[in-house]
C-alpha cells in the first residue's frame, strides 16, 4: 500500500517538480528584414542572443535552424497580428522549447523597402541545479595589438595577427580553466559582431573596443599589446671537435589591461615578460621543434597573465583546514601543481585610496607558508611548512611565491669542511 502511495505522490508532484527549474522571461525586441517574415525571424534571433541562459554552441544551432524556418505572416501593418499556429510550433521545435511563443506588437514597412517589427517573445530558461556557470562574470579576450608587423620564429616571419590569434586562444583556455569567468568564444564574437556591423581586429582603436564590449554584453574586457615574440637558433663553432653547435632562445613581452565595462575602470594592468634560454628550451622541448617551442612560450605567457590577474581579482582562498592540518584551497585543475608554494594571509579591514576613494582591498597579514601536495579538478590540498595550521581561518588569502623568492627562502647548506691552500687551491681529503 505504501509503495502505491509513493508512486501516486510522485505522479502528482512530477509536473511541478519539472516546472520548478523553469524561468519565464518576456523580451521586447525589434527585427528588420526584406519581408515581414524575415523581420520576425531576425527579431526572434535577437531575442535568443539576449537570453542569458543560452549556451553559446546551442545558440548557434538555434540560429541556424531559425534561419531555415519559413514563418507565415500576412504582411499587414496592423498591431497584434495573429501568428499562424504552425509557425509558433515550428519556432518552438527549432529552439527546443526555448521560445515558448511570440507576438507581433507592431509591424510596418520602412523607407528603405524593408519591414520593421516589434515582438513580445516569451522565453523559457532552465535553471542549472547547483551553481550555474551563467552566474559567473563574462569576459572577452580581444586580439592583442602589436608594435610590429611580423615576428620571427626559427627564421620564418609570421604576421602579427596570427601570433595574436594563437596567444589569445591560449588565454581563453586558461581563463576558462580558472572557473571564475564565462569566457566568450572568438568564433561566436566574430559572428555576433558581424551582424552588429562591428569589426573585431587586432588594430582596432580602444574607443571602438568599448563599443564591442557593450555589444557583447560582457563584464570585463581583456586587451593588450604584444611588443616581442620570437624564437631563434644561433650557431657556434666548437674548436675542439671542429663541429658546429646550436643554441636556442625564445622571448615574449606584452602589456595588458582588464577593463570593467560598467565603469570603464582598469581593474588590473600589468606586463608579462618571458625569456627562455637554451637550457630551459632543451629541458622543456627536447625535440627542439619550432612549433612546440612557440606553443610553450604562448602557454607560459598566458598562464602568467591569468594567474596574476586572478590573484588580484579572484585571489586563491582557504576553504577549510582539516583536523589533520591539511589546507583545502578553492582552486585546482591546471591553475596549481604539486609542490607549488604559497603564502597565506589573513584579510583585515578594507584600505581606501585617500585621493580617489577607491577600495584598494583588505589589509593583509602573513600567517603561514604552504606547499601544494595534491590537486583535483576543483580544489587543491596543501601542507603547512611554516607557521601554524591552527591559526589559518577559512577565507584566508593565498599568494603564490615566485621562484626567486623560493630560492631565497631555501634552507642554507651545511658548513663546508674544505680547507683552502695558500696558493688558492684546496686541500683534498687524501692530502696530508
Amino acid at each position: 500500500m505504501m509503495k502505491w502511495l509513493l508512486i501516486f505522490f510522485y505522479i502528482c508532484l512530477w509536473p511541478s517538480m519539472l516546472l520548478a527549474d523553469e524561468e519565464i522571461t518576456i523580451l521586447e525586441v525589434q527585427g528588420f528584414g526584406g519581408t515581414q517574415s524575415e523581420a520576425v525571424q531576425n527579431g526572434l534571433i535577437e531575442a535568443l542572443k539576449q537570453a542569458k541562459g543560452v549556451n553559446i554552441e546551442s545558440e548557434k544551432e538555434y540560429v541556424k535552424k531559425l534561419r531555415e524556418t519559413s514563418l507565415s505572416t500576412d504582411n499587414s501593418s496592423s498591431y497584434n497580428l495573429k501568428i499562424d499556429e504552425d509557425s509558433q510550433s515550428t519556432v518552438r521545435e527549432a529552439t527546443q522549447g526555448l521560445i515558448r511563443e511570440y507576438r507581433i506588437t507592431e509591424s510596418s514597412p520602412t523607407d528603405h523597402s524593408e519591414w520593421a517589427v516589434k515582438l513580445a517573445v516569451k522565453l523559457v530558461r532552465y535553471k542549472t541545479p547547483g551553481f550555474s556557470p551563467h552566474e559567473r562574470r563574462k569576459i572577452a579576450v580581444i586580439p592583442f595589438r602589436s608594435t610590429k608587423q611580423y615576428f620571427t620564429f626559427h627564421g620564418v616571419d609570421m604576421p602579427y595577427p596570427e601570433i595574436s590569434r594563437q596567444f589569445s586562444q591560449k588565454m581563453v583556455i586558461e581563463l576558462a580553466q580558472s572557473r571564475r569567468f564565462t569566457v566568450l568564444d572568438r568564433e561566436y564574437m566574430e559572428e555576433f559582431l558581424r551582424e552588429k556591423n562591428l569589426i573585431l581586429s587586432s588594430d582596432i582603436p580602444v574607443s571602438e573596443l568599448m563599443k564591442i564590449g557593450e555589444a557583447l554584453g560582457v563584464d570585463y574586457l581583456l586587451i593588450g599589446t604584444i611588443s616581442e615574440a620570437s624564437e631563434k637558433q644561433t650557431s657556434y663553432f666548437i674548436q675542439v671537435t671542429g663541429e658546429t653547435g646550436y643554441e636556442h632562445s625564445a622571448s615574449f613581452f606584452a602589456d595588458y589591461r582588464i577593463v570593467v565595462m560598467a565603469t570603464r575602470q582598469i581593474k588590473w594592468a600589468d606586463s608579462v615578460s618571458l625569456t627562455f634560454d637554451d637550457a630551459k628550451i632543451k629541458d622543456m622541448v627536447p625535440s627542439l621543434e619550432a612549433v612546440q617551442i612557440k606553443t610553450l612560450l604562448f602557454e607560459s605567457a598566458a598562464k602568467k597573465v591569468v594567474h596574476r590577474a586572478m590573484e588580484n581579482i579572484y585571489p586563491l582562498r582557504v576553504v577549510k583546514v582539516q583536523a589533520n592540518g591539511e589546507v583545502i584551497l578553492n582552486q585546482g585543475g591546471v591553475s596549481l601543481a604539486d609542490r607549488d608554494m604559497l603564502d597565506v594571509f589573513s584579510a583585515g579591514e578594507q584600505v581606501v585610496d585617500p585621493y580617489t576613494g577607491e577600495a584598494l582591498g583588505p589589509a593583509e597579514s602573513w600567517i603561514a607558508t604552504i606547499e601544494i601536495v595534491r590537486v583535483i579538478p576543483k580544489m587543491s590540498f596543501a601542507k603547512v611548512i611554516k607557521g601554524d595550521s591552527g591559526s589559518i581561518p577559512n577565507g584566508s588569502i593565498c599568494r603564490r611565491i615566485t621562484n626567486e623568492k623560493s630560492l631565497l627562502q631555501r634552507p642554507s647548506g651545511r658548513v663546508t669542511n674544505i680547507i683552502s691552500s695558500p696558493s688558492g687551491g684546496v686541500y683534498l681529503p687524501f692530502d696530508n
